[in-house]
């Protein structure tokens, strides 16, 4: 025998073995993870284009507006809350005052609302995480969220 002969191995053919049931859920649970993320991007897309359009809200939009910015302010200048609960206040009602905005508010009174109710969230926010009220930069932004106020009850009229 030459060394050629004593190098070859003999192998024997690999032997097949049914697959156990959790191999063949496996493309099954694939399969519905897919289908679930898709259907979970379809229903984020939907609800963000349904947004986008603008669900009208009942009422008329400038009425509706205004009495929201009445009961923000009136909120504003109520002495008797904690400083937290103070600044709680200012960013529920730069939230509210967001969300009572829609597709049939007039351009300008939205945009003189949605410019205010960013001011009453920053300064609220500011305030929580403990920016004191003489801090240059949160007076700042008081006096800025004063000038909107202002413009907004002008709306109002």
């Amino acid at each position: 025998m030459s060394d050629a002969d004593q190098d070859v191995e003999v192998r024997s053919a690999p032997t097949l073995t049914a697959p156990t049931i959790w191999q063949r859920l496996v493309p099954f649970a694939i399969l519905l993870a897919v289908t679930a993320l898709a259907v979970s991007i379809w229903v984020a897309v939907r609800v963000s284009t349904n947004e986008a359009n603008g669900v009208a809200l009942r009422g008329d939009p400038k009425t509706r507006v205004c009495t929201a910015f009445e009961m923000v302010t009136a909120i504003q200048s109520r002495s008797d809350l904690a400083p937290a609960n103070a600044s709680l206040a200012l960013l529920g009602g730069g939230d509210y005052l967001m969300r009572q905005l829609d597709a049939n508010t007039p351009a300008h009174l939205a945009g003189a609302v949605r410019a205010f109710a960013r001011d009453l969230q920053e300064v609220g926010m500011n305030a929580l995480a403990g920016v004191p009220y003489n801090d240059p930069r949160q007076a700042a932004r008081q006096a800025e969220g004063d000038f909107e106020r202002r413009q907004v009850a002008d709306l109002c009229k």
